[in-house]
């Protein structure tokens, strides 16, 4: 089931323009990255970024909110259609008259849906990476950047997780694809709302998640949420743990695991029309 699923996203038109559109994201910061830039400080959304930083450090600075604003997005199109799209087709009910289980259709499809995007990905940040080398006087691409893109990774994973589940819960694509932009809009206005409302509350929150372990790859950049807690203003020093790498690798797990797994059990109540 793997395995045919890998080779049905590969033959999508509209999986090669999203894979592309990946690309794109991910190469995008290289190409506004200045040459030699350690400007003064800069601050951000999520991260904070200090002077005398380094390309790299600026480039993933640029990144973060590119990232969060358009990967969830392509994440949601390219797994909204996981299960939805299969059922509206009727080809669901194909597959459950196979000798597999609900669990191994659900877990072949999403696991497919969830490591594709994973790579492309990854490919996606080495492709910025080395344009950056290119755009710049950086010499070649560094661990930080290989770093990097193994959270990138990560963090895919967490929002196509989220769409396969949506896929397996909703009725149809058309709700899927409903359900995938309120999902979209929720994941990024939750993230802003919360960070005015009660900003501690973001360390469970995908985005801050993932902005945590790339600041953390740099000396030059911190979590905008430990320089509020660093600073007193909202809460006690002690809790500054809450914004450290394990726990964002956590949050990060639990946004794939979780979702994937009520996922599931709606979709083992799924009833196969013959």
């Amino acid at each position: 089931m793997f395995l045919l699923e890998c080779r049905l996203i590969g033959r999508s038109t509209t999986n090669r323009a999203i894979a592309a559109a990946v690309f794109v994201v991910f190469v995008a910061p290289s190409l506004w990255t200045a040459s030699g830039m350690t400007g003064s400080s800069e601050v951000a959304t999520f991260v904070t970024l200090e002077e005398g930083h380094t390309v790299s450090a600026a480039y993933w600075f640029l990144g973060i909110d590119i990232y969060v604003v358009f990967l969830p997005l392509l994440a949601f199109l390219f797994g909204y259609g996981t299960i939805a799209t299969e059922r509206d087709e009727g080809t669901l009910s194909i597959l459950g008259s196979l000798p597999v289980t609900r669990f191994d259709i659900y877990i072949g499809k999403a696991l497919a849906r969830v490591l594709v995007f994973m790579g492309v990905s990854f490919v996606g940040v080495l492709a910025g990476s080395f344009g950056l080398v290119i755009t710049t006087s950086v010499a070649a691409v560094s661990f930080s950047h290989l770093l990097g893109a193994v959270w990138s990774a990560l963090f895919s994973a967490a929002l196509v997780s989220i769409a396969v589940t949506l896929s397996a819960l909703l009725s149809s694509r058309l709700h899927a694809l409903s359900g995938a932009i309120a999902g979209y809009f929720g994941l990024v206005f939750g993230a802003v709302w919360t960070l005015g409302i009660a900003p501690i509350a973001i360390v469970g929150h995908p985005f801050h998640g993932y902005s945590v372990l790339i600041a953390g790859v740099f000396d030059t950049m911190y979590p905008s949420l430990e320089i509020t807690l660093s600073s007193g203003s909202q809460s006690a020093e002690t809790l500054l743990w809450v914004v450290t790498a394990p726990v964002a690798v956590l949050v990060l797990f639990v946004w794939v695991c979780c979702p994937l797994a009520v996922g599931y059990l709606g979709f083992r109540n799924e009833v196969f029309l013959s």
